[in-house]
């Protein structure tokens, strides 16, 4: 997207389009495993790219919500390594619980 800044996308890969589309549903009951594997992968992205900034932004309203989600209740370990901001009305904010954002950030956080 720009000089050390990454989007984030994932979703099902279609064989048929040979390409990855991040609208469908496939209600498989694997959310919370994929969540983990994605923030997993964010995670091992930023050590091997420690200036990267990573941006996420849902295919949809109710699925950027649930990344704030996921955010939120894994905020205690995420807080430790990463700064999270957080788009409101075209600003970036640091990440706080009860607000509801448009898209994310994800750096590496510098521990002195």
């Amino acid at each position: 997207m720009g000089d050390n800044l990454f989007n984030l996308a994932f979703g099902d890969w279609s064989e048929f389009q040979r390409e990855i589309n991040d609208k469908v549903r496939s209600n498989n009951h694997d959310r919370d495993k994929v969540m983990a594997t994605v923030a997993g992968t964010v995670i091992e992205f930023l050590n091997h790219y420690p200036c990267a900034t990573v941006f996420a932004k849902g295919s949809t309203p109710s699925r950027t919500r649930l990344y704030q989600m996921g955010i939120f209740a894994n905020w205690y370990e995420i807080n430790k390594i990463l700064v999270i901001e957080g788009l409101i009305n075209r600003e970036w904010r640091p990440f706080e619980s009860n607000k509801n954002y448009q898209a994310f950030m994800a750096r590496k956080k510098i521990i002195l």
